[in-house]
């Protein structure tokens, strides 16, 4: 671990536990101070003028015309960037904030890979196995560090490494090319690098669309890929690729994910693209493409990304994950993930083809369909036609049923008007839920309150209650 210090009118602002200062005019000093993964705001009794700052500012200007190691990153009329040493200072001039402001941001210590004590077999990972790595994490988690304390393991191996920043606030050596996109376009970083062909490259941060097509065409030329992301979970770095990037090349462009948590290793996946039937699937016609999402420090699958229908899904496969809202008091099994899923895919489907209301109930391979008796024909069709091609657009066997087969549930309701329309008091045990009315033809959800009861405001729906009155479906028993 080493400490890192200065010499810039800066430093009296910071000492060893400052990571941050913040600087408004007429407001005073904030810093951020405290131990990795503890930082915590420290108010200071001193309130610095639009003056004050203002100098201090003019100063810092000054202080880069005498530096080799100062250069303005992003030159805004009304925003400027800074890269001053290690420090990275924004400053932002009104109308664009509401007064003006400074941030200034210091590493307080770097980090060699040692001082993450990992074990042999990670680190033979990272150092030879790995050639697309994320690196991600929460804003403030470390992930930055862990990406420097990398490129130290590889230049240590006299590897050829280039980083892309935007500002340039890594401290590394002076024979590691540094780019910034302040000064060049995505393509030409891109041209630069396929012809230089680096073996590693630094990608320091992947936020938008360009940098997920920039990050995928350098992996797929065979460019050593260190990216670092925002995330909250570990499987969040993998979805925002999925979308920008076709989901099939996804383990070609990113193998590995490194999940920093308060500067430490909180998890690792490994991904590997391979044809299977999904977990929770029974019949071998399901078989498709499959990305398995591995735990690589408990040697477990954690997830499975596929696509069902024109929809991807993100399958989570250990139950300490949890899903899916509605199963209180457990966890779900993925053969249950995968039904929430698929209802939600095929009933988006459906209601692009079927004319009247429905009902469905997704189990395993197939879909009981329930629809009014009057439709059946026309949804099976003659000598079954009408039928096979839904199934074929689905993918899932179809059985029909009549609204006449659905479960009623056998529970005493209190039916009152009142001033915002028709109460409807469920028994206590389903508050907050959602249930199913068949009033005739047409199924109805109503949304409970904390207290069991469910107002119809529609005044086209009241009359239609007035008149035919209504069931309650038993969904838990379809």
């Amino acid at each position: 671990m080493e400490q890192i210090v200065w010499n810039s009118l800066l430093d009296k602002y910071f000492d060893e536990h400052t990571m941050s200062l913040h600087l408004k005019e007429n407001s005073p000093i904030l810093r951020k101070k405290g131990a990795p993964g503890n930082r915590q705001p420290v108010l200071s009794p001193e309130v610095m003028s639009k003056k004050e700052l203002t100098a201090l500012i003019d100063s810092i200007y000054a202080e880069m015309t005498t530096r080799d190691d100062a250069v303005l990153e992003i030159d805004r009329k009304l925003s400027k960037v800074l890269q001053v040493g290690p420090y990275r200072i924004v400053i932002v001039h009104p109308p664009l904030s509401d007064g003006l402001e400074m941030t200034v941001v210091k590493p307080t210590m770097k980090l060699k890979i040692e001082d993450y004590k990992l074990t042999p077999e990670t680190f033979d990972l990272l150092k030879n196995k790995s050639k697309g790595i994320l690196i991600s994490g929460a804003p403030g988690s470390g992930k930055t560090t862990f990406a420097q304390a990398l490129i130290g393991v590889y230049h240590e191996e006299h590897k050829i490494i280039k980083t892309l920043e935007s500002p340039r606030d890594l401290q590394l050596p002076d024979d590691i090319v540094q780019y910034s996109f302040t000064y060049g376009t995505h393509d030409e970083v891109r041209d630069i690098l396929l012809l230089s062909r680096p073996d590693y490259t630094v990608y320091d941060e992947v936020r938008n669309k360009s940098d997920f097509e920039l990050y995928k065409d350098l992996r797929l030329t065979g460019i050593g890929l260190v990216g670092v992301i925002h995330a909250t979970k570990p499987i969040d770095s993998i979805q925002r690729f999925l979308g920008s990037i076709e989901m099939g090349i996804i383990p070609q462009v990113i193998d590995t994910v490194i999940y920093i948590d308060k500067w430490q290793i909180g998890e690792i996946y490994q991904l590997q693209l391979t044809v299977k039937v999904p977990e929770g699937m029974q019949s071998e016609e399901l078989a498709r493409p499959c990305i398995v999402v591995t735990s690589f420090l408990t040697k477990t699958v954690e997830y499975e990304i596929y696509t069902f229908g024109e929809q991807i899904v993100v399958m989570p496969l250990d139950k300490s994950h949890g899903w899916p809202a509605g199963t209180e008091g457990r966890k779900a099994t993925p053969k249950e993930n995968l039904g929430e899923y698929a209802k939600h895919a095929i009933h988006q489907k459906l209601q692009q083809i079927i004319p009247c209301d429905f009902l469905i109930k997704v189990k395993g391979t197939s879909v009981d369909l329930y629809i009014p008796e009057s439709y059946k024909g026309r949804i099976i069709g003659k000598w079954w036609s009408a039928i096979n091609d839904l199934e074929k657009t689905i993918g899932l066997d179809i059985n029909v049923k009549s609204f006449d087969d659905l479960p009623l549930l056998e529970a005493k309701v209190d039916i009152s008007e009142g001033r915002n329309g028709l109460n409807i008091a469920f028994p206590a045990i389903y508050e907050q839920k959602t249930m199913h009315l068949l009033i005739g033809e047409d199924i109805i959800d109503v949304l409970t309150d904390r207290n069991a009861v469910a107002t119809i405001k529609d005044k086209p729906l009241l009359k239609a209650v007035q008149k035919r009155g209504f069931v309650i479906i038993d969904t838990n028993r379809l």
